[in-house]
């Protein structure tokens, strides 16, 4: 294991990649290392360029920590690309991967940097802990990346916090989620799911009985999506973390209270819920501008025959009315599902 986080502190770009490339020149002779740990060291992509041998032929490694080193777009696409090469190394030797963590968390890697992760991880099929908080990766990149994901059925950890989500990266998420029968282990705290966004992810969630830990914090989740909570927790018998806080759905209300009893019914404490005291009140402003997109971004899930209606109905309901008149009918199907 080689530890060497945190080394270069006041050196030139240019000095850094050198000592960068006399450090994976020395490691060249370890066959037997399996761990490297760069991490909070600024080295940029001249780093990548650097360690991109290295890592394209040491065949061996099985833990690849770049934390916070500043890759940016091009450096990522560099460690992405040389984890491509060195998979094809493998294959010509005849042996597996052996890479199964990789942490790539705070770099700038963007969306420009998601495509080569993408391919990579779906050329891997190795990883069981993904790591890749703060990187400014929007919906098209992060579709991207849980596409290429996908592929690695061992996967148990993956922590993506603090990327952009919105509807259509949560509707990838949702879609990969049932590959990943080993899961115990989802960040995607603040990471902007949206109304129906968290909603997919949220009801995606009762097919994985193996989770542990979920962190859906800050994500705009409304009451529906804390109801449908409430239904997929009966299945996450062994969950030990849930973090709910600064959603938008009252602490005191029924769909939290159906939180607790499924918790209750798997014989779990509702302390594992964690703080909610900073929960988002959605206005009405708000709410007429979500309905507005989720109607523009789900209109072919959402076409309705109208026709017959009409004659009928002299003005439609808004989004609050409706769930206000469905609410009681769900707390009272839940409580029984739940035996409350």
């Amino acid at each position: 294991i080689a530890t060497l986080h945190d080394i270069f502190t006041s050196r030139l770009k240019d000095e850094v990649k050198q000592s960068v490339i006399a450090i994976c020149g020395v490691l060249v002779d370890f066959p037997n290392l399996i761990e490297l740990n760069l991490s909070d060291n600024a080295f940029g992509p001249l780093g990548a360029e650097a360690m991109s041998e290295f890592l394209s032929k040491h065949t061996g490694l099985q833990v690849l920590k770049l934390n916070n080193n500043g890759l940016g777009i091009h450096g990522g696409t560099t460690i992405a690309s040389a984890l491509i090469k060195c998979q094809a190394e493998c294959e010509k030797q005849g042996k597996e991967p052996a890479l199964h963590t990789i942490v790539c968390g705070r770099n700038r890697l963007e969306n420009g940097a998601a495509p080569a992760f993408a391919n990579a991880f779906a050329a891997l099929k190795s990883l069981r802990e993904v790591r890749m908080p703060q990187n400014g990766i929007r919906p098209e990149g992060i579709a991207e990346l849980v596409n290429g994901l996908a592929s690695n059925t061992k996967l148990a950890i993956l922590d993506l916090q603090d990327n952009t989500f919105t509807h259509s990266g949560s509707a990838a998420l949702a879609s990969a989620l049932p590959s990943w029968s080993a899961l115990e282990h989802l960040n995607v705290g603040d990471c902007l799911l949206g109304p129906t966004g968290g909603r997919l992810v949220i009801e995606a969630l009762e097919d994985r009985s193996t989770l542990k830990v979920v962190n859906l914090q800050y994500n705009e989740i409304e009451q529906d999506g804390a109801i449908a909570l409430a239904k997929s927790l009966k299945t996450l018998k062994l969950l030990e973390s849930l973090e709910l806080n600064g959603n938008r759905f009252d602490a005191e209300s029924n769909a939290v209270e159906l939180i607790k009893a499924a918790l209750s019914e798997n014989d779990i404490d509702d302390d594992i819920i964690g703080s909610l005291s900073d929960m988002e009140e959605i206005t009405d402003d708000e709410e007429e501008e979500e309905s507005e997109s989720e109607q523009s971004e789900e209109e072919e899930e959402e076409v309705k025959d109208t026709s017959a209606m009409d004659e009928d109905i002299t003005r439609p309901k808004t989004a609050s009315e409706t769930l206000e008149d469905d609410l009681a009918d769900l707390v009272s199907q839940m409580k029984k599902q739940l035996n409350v």
